[in-house]
């Protein structure tokens, strides 16, 4: 009887310690993004657009355009991290030439992120597609400035 109840209190509190963190990342991520979003805008960028929980995405990008991409995601486990972006073309060494990696920026309770910052050239044609990799998952929140 004893044990019984004693591993149905730790199912209970390993319920309860999961929902937790979930929802303690939810709250976190918001106030990243919002201090992301203040941070961008005060150095003059425009927001673009935001892949909720992802691991993989794609934008197109402009040329002469700077650009801001961040990668928020849940640090309570601190999982091992691999998140990239890289030009998608089939050359594999143009798309070595062109794969950014980010770097560390912030922690905010359980959500922690990572930015990454480039500026594309001047090139023929309106747009450059691009892949965002995110391992673990992640929110991604895209910013640009002319």
């Amino acid at each position: 009887m004893k044990t019984f109840l004693l591993l149905s209190f730790l199912m209970i509190a390993s319920t309860y310690a999961f929902c937790q963190t979930a929802d303690h990342f939810s709250g976190d991520a918001d106030k990243a993004f919002s201090r992301i979003k203040e941070g961008a805008f005060k150095n003059g960028y425009k927001y673009l657009i935001k892949f909720a929980n992802t691991n993989e995405a794609a934008i197109n990008v402009s040329p002469n355009t700077s650009y801001l991409i961040f990668f928020v995601y849940d640090n309570s486990s601190h999982p091992a991290t691999d998140f990239k972006a890289h030009l998608m073309t089939p050359d594999s060494v143009l798309m070595k030439k062109y794969t950014l990696r980010p770097f560390h920026r912030a922690q905010i309770g359980v959500a922690r992120g990572e930015q990454l910052d480039f500026r594309t050239p001047q090139f023929s044609g309106d747009t450059r597609p691009v892949k965002l990799v995110a391992k673990p998952k992640s929110n991604l929140y895209v910013f640009y400035k002319k």
